[in-house]
Formats: C-alpha cells, structure tokens, sequence
C-alpha cells in the first residue's frame, strides 16, 4: 500500500487551532465581576467632531460620487455631516429620558476626530489644490457650528455624554493634500467642504507607511487638544476605519491611553486570510495574558439604524445583541455611529433617536449605563470611577467590601455592590448613594 504524505501544513495547522483554543480557555485572568449579573450597557459612538462627511446640501448639487471612487463607503455616509447644537441636544434627551437601575441616565460615550483639512484662503475662492490644517475646537470654515460645545457642555454636565478619542484625522493627511494638489476631483471636492476624495475609502490615518515619529506627533497634538476642549485626558481610542496594529498600541499605551476598542473589528495586512485572521486570534489571547496596560473591549451589538433605514429593525436587532452578551457573561457593548444621529436628512437623525429611545425602552431600568473607562477598571479590580458631570462616580461591583482610589490618591470604600456619587473629590465622601 502507497503510504500518503503529510505536508507540513496538514500537521501544523491544527496545532496551531489546539493551541490557540487552549489559548482562549486557559490565557484569561477571571475577572472580578460577574459580567451575567451586573447587566451593563455600553454605548461607543464614532465619527464626533470629524468634519465632514458633507457640510451641507448645496455642496452636493451636481456631484457625480463616481467621480471620487467612494468604494465601500456606505451611501448613508456621503450625506452625514458634523453634529450641531441641536442635534447633540435632542440626543442628549434620549439619553436622559432612560434611567438604570441606580437611577444614573444612560450615557453615550462620543469618539471625537480632532483635526481637519480646509482649502487655503486666497484671493477669490479657495480651489482645493493647497490645504491647511485646523483643530478643534475651531470649526472648518464650511462647517461653522454655533453654539454646538455649548450643547456638548450642557450634555456632559448632565451625566449622558462622556468622550473619548478616536484620531486627528480619520484618514492620512499627506496623502490627501498630495491628491488635491495633482487631482482636480480632488480639488473640487475640497473646496466644497466634502471629505471624500478618490481612495479615501483605503486611506489611513494609522497606515504603516505613515512614519511612527509622524503618528507619535499627530497623537499628542491630538490628544492636547481633547482635553482642551473637554478639561481631561482620554482614556480609551478606537482606531479610524479599524485600522492599526502593535506599533501604534505602544503608542497609545506611552501616551497614557488604557482602552483600546473593537478589537475584533481590527483591520491589518498581517490578519488578512485564514491565518492571518489565526493570527489576529493568538495575538488577542497573548496581549490579554501579557498587557497589564492596555485592555481590549470588544463590540458585540449593533444599532446602525442609518444603514437598515428601519428604526424597529435596527432596535429589535440590538437588544437582540445585547441579551446575547449579558448571556454569555460579558457587559454589552453597542456600536452606534454618529451617522444615525447627524444628518443632512433630519429623518435619518429622528429615525436614530427613535431606535435609540425604543432600545433604551425595551431595557428598562435593568441595565448599568456604563463606559469603556469604567469596564476596564472593574475588569481589573472591581471597582471604578469617572468623571460624571455632578462629580465622581464610583462603583463597586464585587461581593466584597473594597476601597476605590481617586484621582489624587484618596480612598473611598465602598459596600458590595454599592456606587456612589462624589460631589466634592477633595472629601474623598460620599454625598450620593445608589443601587
């Protein structure tokens, strides 16, 4: 009998499976909080701040999308544009409107882009073929905003919006002001005040060609002006287009950043494929087993309601999402852009808040409205603070008795399964008790 060969990849590679189950069962730490009872909900929006998609109709008519090779970019997106002062407000409605079951409102967790490009101002009008560069909190000059941080203010003051930071720029900038230089669809699109721009679908902010002194930079800069505009640091990121690999994690992780989002979602040549995507597994189990620094969350709902263009179906399918992962044991997670809440279409952003309010309905008072920040701390010790517009926010969610540490190095200690409100951080004492 002729005696079969085995190619090394017939052996290898489920090894390589065994292992990495072997990985998932055995490389995670328990974690202090049981995730099945606590019932949190996690609400982790994109795209704030960014100007653009459009900055409003006029600057649409008679544009032939063809002609930027969109690619994969979702129609919903070519008429989304930055967030008002009105929108943020009725938002911030919705959110105030639902209470969880420590009485806190439900709370929505803004991932800001910093920065924008304009066309530099000549004599005449701006044509697009040179850029310069801007920073929130000024406003591209097509996308002037009145009033909108004052809405921001007023939303943080009242518990429903927390921020965290999602880049400077959402795609790469010297690549862009090179394509607006040579390109007069390019051009043209730029001095309208739109953001596309042909290829900008596979244009990267944290591509690995971009020099890492370069990112370092843009990431400071970035970061400086957040905590500008919102009086704190950041804690957690989420990669622009999911795109971002190990070097730009050491970055986040020197630059004091704890979180990182949607790892699941993470998009890199190096996890294209069947191994690749093996790969991206292995890496996830070896970064939760040896990155004390940095945690990893992942999404696991959805309520995209501005791509379905049907808020029930949008809502049924993420409270779909998160009774799957409160029965898995994992704190919810919702991934909602800011594409379903600002709009050039007022029904796509009321299509949002209806999916929003029917979601926040359907829970209840049963959930934990909690942030990424939050988890994370609970994940590593059981216990946690944030800032929360009337003060610090402080929970314990183990079975014991447990001290918090403050900013600053004051204890508080609290009852299992008891959170607190701090009116006054210099006290270290409660003012507010809750669950």
């Amino acid at each position: 009998m002729k005696r079969r060969s085995v190619t090394p990849w017939r052996v290898a590679l489920p090894a390589l499976v065994v292992a990495m189950g072997l990985g998932l069962v055995l490389g995670g730490r328990p974690s202090l909080v049981d995730w099945r009872a606590a019932r949190s909900v996690v609400f982790e929006s994109d795209d704030w701040g960014l100007c653009g998609y459009a900055p409003d109709t006029a600057a649409l008519a008679q544009l032939d999308p063809a002609v930027l090779q969109i690619g994969k970019t979702p129609q919903a997106y070519l008429t989304s544009t930055l967030e008002d002062s009105t929108a943020v407000a009725a938002l911030a409605a919705v959110l105030a409107g639902a209470r969880g079951r420590d009485g806190r409102p439900a709370v929505l967790q803004p991932n800001y882009i910093m920065g924008w490009q304009a066309p530099v101002q000549g004599e005449g009008e701006p044509d697009g073929r040179q850029l310069r560069d801007g920073i929130l909190p000024a406003f591209h000059p097509r996308y002037q905003r009145p009033g909108l941080w004052d809405a921001v203010e007023g939303a943080v003051a009242a518990g429903v919006w927390y921020p965290e930071y999602h880049g400077l720029w959402h795609f790469d900038p010297g690549a862009r002001a090179a394509l607006c230089a040579a390109d007069p669809a390019a051009a043209a699109a730029a001095a309208r005040g739109l953001l596309l721009f042909p290829g900008s679908h596979e244009s990267y902010e944290l591509d690995d060609a971009r020099p890492l002194p370069v990112l370092a930079a843009e990431l400071a800069a970035g970061m400086a002006a957040f905590a500008g505009v919102f009086g704190r640091a950041p804690d957690a990121v989420i990669a622009p287009d999911y795109h971002w690999s190990h070097r730009h994690e050491r970055l986040w992780r020197d630059a004091g950043l704890t979180v990182v989002q949607a790892q699941r979602e993470q998009r890199h040549p190096d996890y294209e494929g069947l191994f690749g995507r093996l790969r991206k597994v292995l890496a996830r189990v070896l970064r939760r087993e040896g990155e004390h620094r940095l945690t990893h969350l992942d999404r696991n709902a959805r309520l995209e309601t501005a791509q379905l263009g049907d808020p029930a179906l949008a809502m049924s399918r993420a409270l779909r999402g998160v009774h799957r992962a409160w029965s898995r044991g994992e704190p919810a997670i919702v991934e909602s852009h800011r594409v379903n809440y600002a709009h050039l279409d007022p029904r796509v952003a009321a299509d949002g808040r209806e999916a929003l309010a029917g979601l926040l309905a359907a829970l209840g008072r049963e959930p934990l409205f909690l942030t990424d920040v939050e988890v994370a701390r609970l994940s590593r010790g059981g216990v946690s603070w944030r800032r929360a517009g009337d003060g610090l926010l402080v929970r314990n969610l183990t079975h014991t008795r447990r001290p918090v540490v403050l900013p600053g190095g004051r204890l508080v200690f609290l009852a299992a399964g008891e959170s607190a409100t701090i009116r006054d951080a210099a006290s270290g004492l409660p003012q507010q008790g809750g669950d």
